[in-house]
């Protein structure tokens, strides 16, 4: 039976992440898989609180504390980075989702089905339907054209993947990791297979949404594909300049 690595970013949602414990726990039982889970904590100012024991079906199960906060991208890559190093992961896929409960854990038995059958580097969860506010769907919407204008890329997807463990030792030496995730997977991997899934509500709590963050995101998002756009920018003045001749 193939295990899988089971990787969970977590700042603070400490009562979120347990629920989905519960229900990964119980799809590992239901569709008996065998999981490691590692949950990253982004130096959370909460104490943790897990209700999680390991079982046939959870095999491993370990928190991987981080010395200051890093934001989900950065933490992500740093956990990547530990698992390669570990040889208690070694050989093991790795599916990456959020703790919250926005990622439909449900998506996973469609993750590890795919990939039975699939030689691709990368299997990601494109979002198909977002519950945020109106404001951020615009703002997300003219974040996504804009990349499109100028990279050719079109990015749907999040957090929410399932990668290769062969895939990791070539990905973590990319510096496009440590800027936004789902962007180096686009820059660096050729073999990028999709599924579709909605973009659940949190179990509890608001979101962490804001302005600031969706900006941020973005600008790490741009700086990976800088040199893309560099050469987009002057086709499209070269374009206009002549147009105006």
């Amino acid at each position: 039976m193939k295990v899988y690595t089971i990787l969970l970013p977590v700042y603070n949602d400490w009562k979120n992440l347990n629920r989905l414990l519960s229900k990964l726990n119980y799809i590992a039982k239901k569709n008996n898989f065998k999981f490691c889970i590692l949950v990253v904590n982004d130096c959370s100012k909460f104490k943790q609180e897990i209700k999680l024991k390991k079982n046939n079906n959870i095999i491993k199960f370990n928190i991987l504390n981080l010395s200051q906060n890093m934001g989900s991208q950065r933490a992500i890559a740093l956990a990547i980075n530990h698992l390669k190093k570990n040889k208690d992961y070694i050989n093991k896929d790795i599916i990456i989702m959020d703790a919250d409960g926005q990622d439909d854990p449900n998506t996973i038995t469609e993750l590890i089905k795919m990939n039975k059958t699939n030689i691709s580097d990368a299997i990601v969860v494109e979002r198909t339907n977002r519950k945020e506010p109106f404001w951020f769907k615009f703002l997300y919407l003219v974040h996504k054209t804009v990349l499109f204008l100028f990279t050719g890329y079109q990015i749907k997807f999040g957090n929410f993947s399932l990668l290769k463990f062969q895939t990791i030792g070539y990905l973590i030496h990319k510096r496009d990791i440590w800027a936004a995730y789902p962007a180096a997977i686009v820059s660096n991997l050729k073999k990028i297979s999709r599924i579709k899934s909605e973009r659940r509500r949190r179990y509890s709590g608001n979101s962490k949404v804001n302005l600031y963050k969706l900006f941020n995101h973005s600008s790490r998002v741009f700086s990976v594909f800088k040199y893309k756009i560099f050469i987009f920018s002057i086709f499209y003045y070269l374009i206009f300049g002549l147009y105006q001749v």
